[in-house]
């Protein structure tokens, strides 16, 4: 089986957007699958492509807009514009040449946007099915704009096969193609051992946690911090480790000074996947802010830690929390809420009663890439 995999986001160069997909496309390696990824080139105008093992090539297309979200661009008028067509007629270009010479069974879409209109219009041009897998932001986030909601609609509608990493996402999905059955194919990865020059602080006798994402509003870090204060006020020897960095980070640093947490709360920058791991094994819980998620990384990353969790009630957390006793659920910028169940999980006896190892061992191998790899692989199978 030959999949063209198309995608807006693939990791190099220390860029962590679709740090999933390389061990995704290793589980379907092992499956027999040939992948042939297709992206665009972050660093410059130029085109090329390379073997990044065997059993999966990848072209990069050039443009001029470097490592931009597509979204911005909307918001940059005409010189916006101008690079989303680039964008997307380069895209095209690269993609029926690679099917024109490789001949793939599918197309496979990363997102249903921008990717997936790329796949849409070259399965037009060669004929080829196409298939989609919504990730979250592009049915969460994307599809309340008015300009995008119609061109995902029918990019779903007209997709062979959906998926979604997420369950309620795929309920979501599914009516987003009027009914069109949507398929839950898990986005995970497995934490590699390299390590930085990171070292958590000696936080014996105190309630360490931590929390984990890109440095963006939606994560939800400043009601997490401001939860922090109030563990604060109440006397609470606590420790706070914020991973991650991004476009937030000058304002969590002032909020964190202005409430004169510096002490308490760390941000620790974006820290390689042995940092994390060492990080998870040190601290009492993870918690997860989010303003909006699917099944975030995080949650499966933690869950192979055998950590408890306090997550907001949006996309799949709650339920999965609760469906397998993983620790607190509150309601997304509730920072009160969250302090109270911060103070519940800082008591010793209560962190241990989240802790089951047959829940985690179960979700974990919900959540993992082989299994979503599966998912994937079987559906497309059948179809070809």
């Amino acid at each position: 089986m030959k999949i063209l995999l198309i995608t807006s986001s693939f990791p190099k160069n220390g860029r962590i957007g679709g740090i999933f997909i390389p061990d995704t496309v290793q589980a379907l390696n092992k499956m027999g699958v040939i992948v042939h990824i297709l992206t665009q080139n972050c660093d410059s105008t130029r085109n090329y492509s390379e073997t990044l093992w065997p059993g999966c090539e990848i072209t990069y297309f050039g443009w001029n807009g470097k490592d931009v979200a597509l979204i911005s661009l909307f918001k940059k008028k005409i010189s916006g514009i101008f690079l989303v067509l680039q964008y997307f007629l380069n895209g095209i270009i690269s993609g029926k040449r690679i099917c024109k010479k490789w001949d793939p069974d599918i197309i496979f879409a990363e997102w249903l946007i921008p990717s997936g209109l790329i796949a849409f219009i070259l399965s037009l041009l060669t004929k080829t099915p196409y298939c989609c897998h919504a990730l979250g932001s592009d049915v969460y986030i994307a599809a309340n704009s008015f300009v995008v909601r119609p061109i995902i609609k029918q990019i779903a509608k007209r997709s062979t096969l959906l998926f979604a990493d997420g369950f309620d996402l795929c309920r979501k999905t599914s009516a987003f193609a009027d009914g069109k059955e949507c398929y839950f194919a898990a986005t995970a990865r497995k934490l590699e051992n390299r390590k930085s020059d990171f070292i958590h602080l000696d936080d014996d006798g105190l309630f360490s946690f931590c929390s984990v994402g890109r440095l963006h509003q939606v994560k939800g870090f400043d009601f997490l911090i401001k939860a922090c204060s109030l563990l604060e006020n109440k006397k609470i020897n606590f420790r706070c480790y914020i991973v991650g960095d991004g476009e937030e980070k000058e304002n969590l640093k002032y909020l964190i000074n202005r409430l004169s947490l510096d002490k308490k709360v760390f941000l620790t920058g974006r820290l390689e996947d042995g940092d994390i791991s060492d990080l998870f094994g040190h601290v009492d819980c993870i918690v997860i802010p989010s303003l909006s998620e699917s099944i975030p990384l995080v949650l499966s990353e933690g869950v192979n830690a055998h950590k408890p969790f306090i997550v907001t009630n949006v996309g799949d957390m709650g339920y999965l929390a609760e469906k397998y006793k993983l620790g607190y659920v509150v309601e997304k910028e509730n920072y009160n809420d969250l302090a109270e169940a911060l103070i519940k999980m800082s008591n010793v006896k209560i962190r241990a009663s989240f802790y089951d190892k047959h829940n985690y061992d179960e979700l974990s191998s919900i959540l993992s890439p082989d299994s979503g790899a599966k998912a994937i692989y079987e559906k497309i199978k059948g179809l070809i």
